[in-house]
């Protein structure tokens, strides 16, 4: 009973945003209407709007959070796999830092708040020419994402038994074939779990697309800013917009989450 009292009370901002989605301005205005049919009847007008054929806007927006999400969780989670399986495998000394001084180090730069290295990031992009670009975002979000993606890949780098890969080695298996066939799909697990962590920051980042964009590279969250600062919030249209801003993030956990017990599956009967 506690539990579904608990579940309801979880899913009911998702359902009041669902339900908004679909009322007209005078039945969001009139005061509270729970049920559909019973309360008010439902809509597809702030629908119609958001994907009609003059909202460009909303699809440039959409396909450029889709874009920088996933492209930059993929750099991230490619290019810390590497760098975490070093730190896993190998012993590193400089001067007086080591492996766990190294990546201390690393995952220290996302202690800092965000605001300090935009700023940073914002005049470097200016000489560079990469403001209001989508190669300049997707930039900015690996290095962003970058320092997590070796934390927790690390961990997962440690745990597979080094003995798997001196039995690659022996089958004549070169150093890039047993990271590809032996380590990498040992930890997929780990490689999805960064991923799905890498794109949900990505994807619902605001203050790097509201600092380094203006027009071309906008992302979604800056639209739904746009959309309740206006002189009159259009409270329809941002509940259906919060709806197709939830859709990607549970796709991914979804299908990643299936992907991850397929692999812990398949790699416990090699």
């Amino acid at each position: 009973m506690l539990l579904a009292i608990w579940l309801a009370f979880a899913l009911f901002p998702i359902y009041w945003t669902v339900a908004t989605a679909f009322k007209t301005p005078i039945d969001i205005y009139q005061g509270p209407k729970y049920v559909p049919f019973i309360d008010f009847h439902p809509t597809v007008m702030s629908w119609e709007r958001l994907f009609g054929p003059q909202n460009f806007s909303f699809f440039k927006d959409f396909a450029n959070s889709l874009l920088f999400g996933s492209m930059s969780a993929l750099l991230a989670v490619l290019l810390g796999a590497f760098a975490a399986y070093g730190l896993a495998q190998y012993r590193y000394k400089f001067g007086f830092y080591k492996n766990d001084d190294i990546a201390y180090l690393l995952v220290s730069q996302r202690f800092m708040p965000p605001i300090v290295a935009v700023l940073a990031i914002y005049i470097t992009y200016q000489k560079l020419s990469l403001l209001d670009s989508r190669l300049g975002m997707i930039l900015a979000y690996t290095a962003f994402d970058l320092p997590l993606a070796i934390f927790l890949l690390r961990n997962f780098f440690e745990q597979i038994p080094v003995e798997l890969e001196q039995a690659a080695a022996i089958d004549g298996y070169g150093k890039v074939e047993r990271l590809l066939r032996v380590v990498f799909p040992l930890a997929a697990p780990g490689l999805a779990a960064a991923y799905m962590i890498c794109f949900v920051f990505s994807w619902n980042d605001f203050l790097f697309a509201l600092i380094l964009t203006f027009d071309n590279a906008t992302t979604l969250p800056i639209m739904i800013t746009n959309l309740n600062t206006q002189m009159q919030p259009m409270w329809w249209l941002l509940s259906a917009v919060g709806i197709v801003v939830m859709v990607p993030p549970v796709i991914v956990a979804v299908f990643l989450d299936r992907y991850m017990q397929r692999q812990v599956l398949r790699g416990g009967v090699r």
